[in-house]
């Protein structure tokens, strides 16, 4: 079948839709079909639906996509009442989903310093007084996201903090969150000193010569720290959500595959302009720790009371699917970076040294089973090759327990060849971040030697063997901006000149279609939405965005200079940036 046969048939199933309903409504014959709301001409659209890949236009009406097809066809439907939006050959794509977030009322960009993609050192340094500055007395200065693999790769200190923040406790995290740093008054108000044990996994890094502590905390022993920062209030944490779901539209981002800030979200549902599509994750750094069947049967119980207090707004009913609670969140390595991911091999860079789990392969075992046995997949924090096989491990030790959606790894930095074909096999979904590549470009073949780096970051290997691979920012590590993520992930290239310039084992680089895939249907196929967001498909809630220009073909570096100018979400737009 021809593209324009299948148009013809799609736009002839939407037309028949449309009359079936208003016959069902108001007992009148197909000639009663209510004209579209809205209908986009001129696109140059990427559907993210194989059935008609490329279209010119669609029409909405009730929020959901009631046709496809060319633009002749759109305006034949149209009515006098139905809003034109001229796309002026633009590209359209479906609304994005970031398939793994930390997107909170606390995020670096509504609370505290966010120094991401800032790669002078002296520059966070007025950034961060001048937050200081603005701040009330006696509260703590946080956010972070500062990567200093960007500049010198020399970690920052204590002193350096000290200078510009001296009497105000600060703690701002490194953008992978893994690591935080610190100023003397935290670690005072904390009590850390040399001498203070580290939580497994965790380390106070100490200067070798003084033998004083840095100002830089490793995994685990960033909480010893954390733990006594007050709390943001109700108040301060709702509304800094608000803004970060804004934020995420500005970015075409319509759904989020979100780990934390639950009660936050179900207020937004409840209370505010709830303009995301939340598939939550039940997340712990540690996992459950010591109480874990008692916080696995509340998260059971959790999932409950989410869809119940969802239902009873109604407003799923005009606008689709808004927020559940559908897995759970667990962590087994650290970071290349920080030498904490665990590594079959000795790190390159580090003799004798592969990493040390925060949750061991037995117990990460014991936490799937118990996890997948409740009903509940699993997404697993795994970045070193080590630490992916015992995810699979453990996976395959659990595959008799059903669960209603793929479990998952995140991440997967570096991975086995073999262990490749293993995801397909236990059909476990890839879930990685392509700005993770790109900035670890320059520490990478540090860490891991140059044979190693063939295997970093396989996303066009996953897809050869036919693993589902979704795409995120895994924000605040790297930016949300979707368009930036798929760059990096078709360029391969780091924007701060690493690798000379050069793009890093080409051979993994994906497609632009490969990618939009990635960022659109493939994260819908994980979640109870697949049929219903996720691509401009007829009878689908209309999620969309328009690009300020078109995607060039064939690929080039001008893709870097696209951006959102307008974002719909339900056929409602909710985002422009001339508005």
């Amino acid at each position: 079948m021809t593209i324009k046969q299948t148009l013809s048939t799609i736009i002839g199933a939407g037309a028949l839709m449309l009359a079936a309903c208003s016959a069902e409504d108001s007992g009148s014959g197909p000639t009663d079909v209510r004209a579209p709301d809205l209908i986009v001409l001129n696109g140059d659209v990427y559907t993210s639906d194989p059935a008609a890949a490329r279209i010119q236009a669609f029409a909405i009406t009730d929020g959901k996509f009631s046709a496809v097809g060319t633009n002749e066809q759109m305006q034949a439907l149209a009515a006098s009442e139905t809003k034109i939006i001229d796309a002026q050959g633009n590209t359209v794509t479906p609304g994005l989903i970031d398939a793994h977030s930390h997107v909170s009322g606390n995020s670096p960009y509504v609370a505290g310093v966010d120094l991401a993609y800032v790669a002078d050192k002296a520059e966070w340094l007025e950034m961060i007084a001048e937050a200081d500055k603005r701040l009330p007395e006696g509260e703590w200065l946080i956010g972070g996201s500062w990567d200093h693999t960007l500049s010198d790769g020399v970690y920052p200190t204590k002193q350096m903090l000290d200078k510009v923040v001296p009497d105000r406790p600060a703690l701002l995290r490194h953008i992978d969150g893994h690591y935080s740093w610190v100023n003397s008054k935290a670690l005072e108000m904390a009590g850390v000193t040399a001498e203070t044990e580290a939580p497994p996994g965790g380390e106070i890094v100490v200067d070798p010569e003084t033998g004083e502590t840095t100002g830089i905390l490793l995994e685990g022993a960033q909480n010893l720290v954390a733990n006594i920062i007050p709390d943001r209030s109700d108040v301060q944490r709702q509304e800094g959500l608000a803004k970060m779901y804004k934020y995420a539209n500005s970015f075409g981002i319509t759904g989020l595959h979100q780990m934390g800030g639950l009660d936050d979200y179900i207020h937004i549902v409840e209370n505010g302009d709830p303009t995301l599509r939340i598939w939550y994750g039940t997340w712990s750094s540690g996992g459950f720790g010591d109480t874990f069947e008692a916080t696995l049967k509340d998260t059971v119980a959790k999932k409950t009371e989410i869809r119940e207090r969802v239902q009873a707004t109604s407003r799923e009913e005009e606008a689709g699917p808004l927020l559940r609670l559908g897995f759970v969140k667990l962590i087994n390595d650290g970071v290349l970076s920080a030498h904490t991911a665990v590594l079959t091999d000795d790190y390159s860079d580090r003799e004798g040294w592969k990493g040390e789990y925060i949750t061991s392969p037995e117990e990460l075992k014991a936490q799937v089973q118990a996890v997948t046995a409740a009903g509940l997949p699993v997404a697993i924090h795994s970045i070193g090759d080590a630490a992916v096989k015992a995810s699979l491990d453990a996976f395959e030790a659990a595959k008799n327990n059903v669960v209603p959606f793929p479990n998952r790894v995140e991440h997967i930095e570096i991975v086995h060849t073999e262990d490749i074909q293993r995801f397909k096999e236990l059909g476990v979904v890839a879930s990685m971040q392509p700005n993770h590549a790109t900035n670890s470009i320059a520490y990478v073949p540090e860490r891991v030697g140059d044979l190693r780096s063939a295997r970093a970051y396989v996303w066009k290997s996953m897809l050869k063997a036919g693993v589902p691979v979704v795409f995120g920012a895994d924000y605040a590590t790297s930016p949300l901006n979707p368009l930036i993520q798929i760059a990096d992930s078709v360029f391969r290239v780091s924007p701060f000149g690493f690798n000379d310039g050069e793009p890093f084992h080409p051979e993994q680089a994906v497609t632009f279609e490969e990618a939009l895939m990635a960022y659109t249907q493939a994260g819908a196929n994980i979640t109870p939405w697949k049929d219903e967001i996720g691509s401009i498909t007829v009878g689908k809630w209309a999620d969309f965005v328009v690009l300020d220009g078109k995607v060039p073909v064939p690929m080039n570096i001008s893709f870097r200079d696209l951006a959102v100018d307008v974002t719909y979400f339900a056929g409602r737009e909710v985002y422009s940036k001339t508005r």
